[in-house]
């Protein structure tokens, strides 16, 4: 709540912060679980997914 409230008005660069995010907690799941990929969908849902929905 706190983002959309930080970002009102302005999904893209709300879409480009929540990307680096994104990336940042890919690296992360990689080295701390090599051999146990999250999906790619289920990341891309919790990360970016919400930002494109109207409330």
């Amino acid at each position: 709540m706190l983002l959309r409230t930080q970002y009102e008005g302005n999904r893209v660069a709300l879409s480009v912060y929540m990307s680096g995010q994104l990336f940042d907690a890919t690296a992360d799941l990689t080295k701390l679980y090599p051999n146990s990929a999250s999906s790619p969908g289920a990341l891309f849902d919790r990360f970016l997914a919400w930002t494109a929905r109207r409330t």
